[in-house]
């Protein structure tokens, strides 16, 4: 029997398109400049507060120095796909509709 609710169909692509962002980020990209390229998607994405694993992120650094490591070396000598691993970084509305 399959699975009901958001894993498959037309609402899961939509809640997929409307919810998440998937971005590729250099390295040494800090936090404002990732924010300034999700702009775009999000007008008043200055007026969130940016969390990984539930700590807020230093805008100011790069994704390394906020604790979120670039596994990929890890996944290939592994010899396993790393695609279904992606860090979610999840921003939380702070009511002040900020515009950069």
């Amino acid at each position: 029997m399959p699975r009901r609710g958001l894993v498959a169909g037309p609402d899961f692509e939509f809640f997929l398109r409307r919810y998440f962002t998937p971005a590729e980020v250099g390295a040494l990209e800090s936090m404002w400049e990732i924010l300034h390229r999700y702009l775009p998607y999000n007008a008043h994405a200055a007026s969130y507060t940016w969390k990984y694993e539930g700590k807020n992120l230093n805008m100011d650094h790069t994704l390394e120095q906020n604790g979120i490591r670039d596994e990929d070396d890890e996944f290939d000598y592994l010899s396993m796909d790393g695609a279904p691993y992606t860090p979610a970084i999840l921003l939380y509305f702070n009511d002040d509709l900020t515009e950069l």
